[in-house]
């Protein structure tokens, strides 16, 4: 990479404005990734199958699961600030076969190379979606003051 494009890079990474909303649900999908995921090494170990491949396929398919939230968080954010419809359904349509290839990819190098362990590569890239299902069970919604 050219110095060029390192300046760039810096540029554009600044100039992004990570709204309150964002971090806050990353956090959240991010804290059950990793509730999950610990849970998920507890089963390999009750099973005795865990070895260092599932702690690093747990690590790439975690990892990789709150990276993609993030990323659609942003895109999100993005979306919603342009001005016709039409610009933010490029955006969202861009965004979504963007994570899509992404996720083929994590998924294939977890897969086909011997450092990870394939199930804990892929399983914990359906955790943000549990997250989210759990987060808006009644009971962990906010008693509204009246």
């Amino acid at each position: 990479m050219s110095l060029a494009q390192v300046n760039f890079t810096r540029l554009v990474v600044r100039n992004i404005k990570i709204e309150p909303a964002v971090k806050h649900e990353t956090k959240h999908v991010a804290i059950g990734v990793f509730v999950m995921s610990i849970i998920m090494m507890i089963v390999f170990a009750v099973i005795g199958q865990f070895d260092y491949t599932v702690l690093l396929g747990t690590l790439l398919g975690g990892g990789f699961a709150i990276l993609n939230f993030f990323i659609m968080a942003l895109d999100v954010q993005k979306a919603v600030h342009r001005d016709l419809p039409e610009e933010a359904k490029l955006v969202m349509q861009n965004s979504y076969t963007r994570r899509l290839l992404l996720l083929v990819a994590v998924a294939i190098v977890g897969i086909k190379l011997p450092y990870f362990h394939w199930v804990a590569v892929v399983v914990p890239m359906v955790f943000p979606r549990i997250t989210i299902a759990v987060k808006t069970l009644p009971i962990f919604q906010r008693k509204e003051e009246g």
